[in-house]
């Protein structure tokens, strides 16, 4: 639930991309200020998939931080500390399967083709 109308702020991310996306296709622009329209848009869109999956990414990987780490808590200050001092072997499995995953799921928000590659 959320306390504030429509447009989302997803919606309105969507129209600001849309705009964008639309004066890049035009040849009113010259290709230089093409260029910059379009990292502009490849930035919205990154703030716009880390707005939808940011939360529920960082609570996946908050629990299983926080298995890995064997505390409460997971924080990346508390991994590294435990790295650091060798509590954590860095060649093992769930160590490199945690890395693995979460490097797959940052991907899914800074730029979902390279997936596909």
């Amino acid at each position: 639930m959320t306390l504030f109308d429509r447009p989302t702020v997803l919606e309105l991310l969507d129209a600001v991309i849309d705009f964008i996306n639309a004066e890049t296709k035009s040849e009113d622009y010259p290709a230089n200020k093409r260029f910059k329209l379009q990292i502009v848009s490849n930035v919205l869109n990154i703030v716009k998939r880390e707005i939808d999956l940011g939360k529920q990414i960082n609570e996946d990987f908050s629990k299983l931080g926080a298995e890995l780490i064997n505390e409460k808590d997971f924080s990346v200050g508390k991994l590294a500390e435990k790295i650091r001092n060798n509590e954590i072997d860095i060649s093992d499995k769930n160590f490199i399967d945690f890395l693995f995953e979460l490097t797959e799921k940052k991907i899914d928000i800074d730029n979902p083709k390279y997936k596909k590659i």
